[in-house]
């Protein structure tokens, strides 16, 4: 049966079939002639809720397994070397009604990858060798996240709802709960929950290329008819979250990382029904605005919140959780009472005053222009967006469903916001001092279970306005109209608009996506702002400071379309904004106008140096491989240096040296400009004057500066050793960088890494089980090209996983070296597919060029020329340059949380001695 009653965007130009096999799987087809991938995915309605009792994380087991062989492909890890050979990518979710799993591929091998695809769900083999080995993945997995303060909360939450809510199992597994059994096998459990569970008529498929519907269709046919229709759909989930007793609860739980939070939590039913409406989203917007009048900027008046997020917290068929978090002062942890009391004078406002008909008319209008002037993703987006789509939405509303938003009815929105009461109401205190007195399964997080005190909760509902709280004023970015430049004004690469010594703009008139939407990039370079890493430290205080401010004065234009940026870079600051290119360059002025002018309370400099000092401090408890590639980075750009010296610096700073600090800044500066998209020539003089104009009133300009980096470039590899007594487990990272920045030299890297790459996954996690976190990335710092290899391990020191790393890659090189020029010429493709690929969207095309002007790719054309020197490398050029890099007296850096391997010819060094022989570039 096929169908194409599908609401579709007017800028839209795919087209769509839908249709039902002879099976029951639902398959939607998406025609997008202009893709150069082809992409599928399929959603499942299970997840880790059907984990037996007996056998949680089950189903998180299952996706891992799924992907090791099938009857019709039994070799494991196959399907991902094809894939990753062709240009292409995979991966896969497990949650807790819903699996997901996907890919995307060159076209041409579309056809042979969904075979593969599709044979993981008809015939998989759940070999009894990989079983064990994975068991061991989903131990390595656990173990990663066992300080990972999410699943630490996750965890006390699951244990404080109904114990037989699903909700409360365990969902991820580890090698307790997947252990063999006398009688139940792991690998009989698995294949017997994959039959109990996996069905076609619980399955969606969505299927996209510029194939035409016609071939699609056969595709579908052929790869999925073959899946068992033994199950019919899954039956509602009918058991309550919470009861009556796990409510009007306070969790106090300690963190891991140093935190102060307060999350405040209402219980409401299933919000599915209501998705016409997004009237759960509306009322999000009404508690969470940050402009004048909001609940936000009271509490910060106050002095005790910095942030605040609204709407979050979990949600499924027959449940969500309406959450607003905050980030709390030291005064808000002690006073986080008044917060809970401000929270219910705002909703007492929300319930006292009529539906807010014009605040609502606004959120139509943006939904209404997003889903007008629709922006293509990737293709592989859109199959996991569309497939699981298929799950929630009924067919017509599977593309317009998530813009669709129609007035709900009055009862509707008083029937929501009577649920914003103390009944419904828990507590969640996320702190460093909380008492706690007990421990949570699995992750033993320290927490407290405490019922709130009623009296408390009686004078909540009865909390009555606060004159300082009032309902968002009308949004003044909303009144322009959208208009689009003519097709004729589209320009092929940005033109150098003005180049003057201290100002560089240009600009690009983009019509390719019909967008009503351009993007103003703008670096500016500040000498004293990066000189040393007290002014680092001062510099990134600063932007929070400024961040601050603005998200109170500007905040209108954040839910109007428009948003903003402002970050440290390595030569200063960069600002950056996007969206609806009306009234953009308005607020890009406020922005502007405002850097260089706003007064700071001292009271605000404290309670955010302590944030950013904290936020600096708990990275000694990042990942053992994160906070080597951090250390990695402070090494070779020093003026991006490592968070616990930026920590030092800042605690010594006080708001006097701040002070000065900002009368220092702005001396010779230099601009860097880009303006691409949906903007006239007009547009861009003016933004011309508005650069001008501000740089002239700054006082003296300047010239751009080169970024401070060095390199290892000392015979042979050298090991620096990082121990952090936070970390019990292993890790490695091993760079190599290239010798020159030639367009040769990216393509060679570039390419190692993407015919390494999924190899040494597959053979140090999959085969050898040595970690966890296992992968190799190219790495370019600035322009020079590099690559890394990286490995995580709970159980193997990092010299042994430094010479499987070192075997690894001798095996490599020498099954390469077989290869005849035409086998070679194949495996090149898929990278060349990738620096073929054009860009999907506007947003994509203004990084790739903002990107060439910081690599000082004045011609664009950088990746053409990768491309040449990729398709004019041979074999053997290719395998030398291999060899080469696994010489003995190759520079390779390697950072590792232990010692070297004893008797072998790396060099240890410590960071001192390793500093004294980095080469400036």
């Amino acid at each position: 049966m096929a169908s194409t009653s599908i609401l579709q965007s007017p800028n839209d130009p795919r087209q769509f079939e839908y249709l039902k096999l002879s099976n029951g799987l639902a398959v939607l087809l998406v025609h997008q002639a202009d893709s150069e991938k082809s992409a599928a995915a399929l959603t499942v309605n299970v997840g880790h809720f059907d984990d037996p009792a007996d056998r949680e994380g089950l189903a998180h087991f299952l996706e891992h397994m799924l992907f090791l062989g099938s009857r019709a492909y039994p070799q494991a890890g196959e399907l991902q070397h094809f894939i990753s050979e062709h240009g292409g990518s995979h991966n896969a979710w497990t949650g807790t009604e819903h699996s997901q799993f996907y890919f995307d591929i060159e076209q041409q091998h579309f056809a042979a990858g969904l075979s593969r695809f599709a044979a993981m769900f008809s015939e998989p083999l759940f070999s009894s060798d990989y079983v064990e080995k994975e068991r061991q993945a989903i131990e390595a997995e656990f173990s990663l996240k066992l300080k990972d303060d999410s699943r630490r909360i996750y965890q006390v939450h699951k244990e404080s709802i109904n114990p037989a809510h699903p909700f409360a199992k365990f969902s991820v597994g580890n090698a307790q709960t997947l252990a063999d059994r006398p009688g139940d096998s792991l690998q009989q459990a698995v294949s017997q929950f994959f039959h109990q569970q996996y069905s076609a008529q619980r399955m969606s498929v969505c299927l996209i290329g510029p194939q035409s519907l016609a071939e699609l269709r056969t595709l579908a046919i052929q790869s999925f008819s073959q899946i068992s229709d033994h199950l019919p759909a899954k039956a509602p989930l009918q058991v309550p979250l919470y009861l009556e007793q796990q409510q009007q609860l306070q969790l106090n739980i300690k963190p891991h990382k140093s935190s102060n939070r307060l999350v405040i939590s209402f219980a409401l039913p299933d919000i599915q029904p209501w998705y016409r409406y997004k009237v759960v989203s509306f009322v999000a917007h009404l508690l969470g605005d940050e402009g004048p009048g909001s609940l936000l900027a009271l509490l910060k008046q106050q002095g005790l919140v910095n942030q605040l997020s609204a709407g979050g917290g979990i949600d499924g068929s027959n449940y969500k959780d309406f959450t607003l978090a905050f980030e709390l002062t030291v005064a808000g942890r002690q006073q986080y009472r008044q917060i809970v009391q401000a929270l219910f004078a705002k909703v007492r406002l929300l319930k006292d005053s009529p539906f807010p008909a014009n605040l609502f008319a606004e959120r139509q209008k943006l939904l209404n222009w997003a889903y007008r002037f629709y922006e293509p993703a990737t293709v592989l987006q859109t199959a996991t967006d569309l497939a699981l789509n298929m799950q929630h939405y009924p067919l017509q509303d599977v593309l317009f469903g998530d813009y669709r938003m129609e007035v709900p009815p009055e009862a509707l929105y008083r029937q929501l916001l009577d649920y914003f009461c103390s009944r419904n109401l828990r507590l969640m205190l996320v702190a460093d001092d909380v008492t706690t007195d007990r421990e949570a399964r699995w992750y033993h997080t320290p927490y407290q279970l405490q019922p709130l005190d009623p009296n408390w909760l009686t004078t909540l509902d009865t909390q009555s306005p606060l004159p300082e709280l009032s309902l968002p004023l009308p949004n003044p970015y909303l009144q322009s109209e959208l208009k689009l430049l003519d097709k004729a004004a589209h320009m092929t690469s940005p033109q150098h608009f003005c180049n003057q010594p201290a100002l560089q703009l240009w600009y690009k008139a983009d019509t390719d996506f019909a967008s009503p939407k351009g993007h103003i990039y703008l670096q500016i370079t500040l000498p004293q702002s990066c000189a040393t890493i007290r002014q680092q430290a001062a510099s990134r205080l600063w932007v929070e400071l400024l961040l601050d401010r603005f998200n109170q004065q500007l905040y209108a234009a954040t839910t109007a379309g428009l948003n903003y940026f402002l970050h440290v870079h390595r030569q200063g600051i960069s600002l950056q904004t996007n969206g609806l290119t009306a009234n953009q360059l308005a607020l890009f002025a406020d922005l502007l106008r405002q850097l260089p002018d706003p007064v700071f309370c001292p009271q605000r400099f404290a309670e955010l140096k302590q944030q950013l000092c904290r936020h600096w401090q708990n990275s000694s408890k990042n990942k053992p491989v994160a906070r080597l590639f951090s250390q990695l980075s402070a090494l070779l750009q020093p003026q991006n240096p490592e968070p616990e010296e930026l920590a030092q610096a800042l605690a010594k700073l006080s708001f006097a040296d701040f002070s000065l600090f900002r009368q220092q800044l702005w001396q010779q500066l230099h601009l860097e400009a880009l303006l691409l998209g949906n903007w006239s020539p007009a547009d861009a003089q003016q933004l011309q004057t508005l650069l001008t104009d501000w740089q002239g009133a700054q006082g003296a300009a300047g010239q751009a500066l080169s970024a401070v980096q060095y390199r290892y470039a000392q015979p042979g590899p050298v090991w620096l050793c990082s121990a952090n007594p936070h970390q019990a487990d292993h890790a490695l990272v091993a760079y190599l960088a290239a010798t020159d920045k030639s367009p040769a030299q990216m393509a060679r890297f570039m390419l190692a890494n993407h015919l390494l790459a999924p190899r040494y996954f597959h053979q140090l996690r999959t085969e050898q089980q040595l970690g966890y976190l296992v992968g190799t990335g190219y790495v370019p710092v600035n322009t020079l090209p590099g690559m890394a290899f990286y490995v995580q391990s709970p159980a193997y020191p990092a010299a042994a996983l430094y010479q499987a790393t070192v075997q690894f890659f001798q095996q490599c090189v020498s099954e390469l070296s077989l290869l005849d020029n035409d086998e070679f010429q194949s495996l090149k493709q898929g990278l060349a597919a990738q620096l073929c690929e054009r860009d999907t969207s506007l947003s994509a095309r203004a990084k790739r060029f903002w990107l060439a002007l910081g690599q000082a790719d004045y011609q664009f054309d950088l990746n053409q020329q990768i491309l040449s020197c990729l398709n004019a490398l041979t074999a053997s050029d290719f395998l030398a340059f291999l060899q080469q890099l696994l010489a003995k007296d190759y520079p390779v850096l390697i950072l590792a949380t232990d010692s070297a391997p004893e008797n072998n010819y790396v060099q240890s060094l410590h960071k001192a001695e390793l500093l004294k022989i980095l080469q400036r570039q």
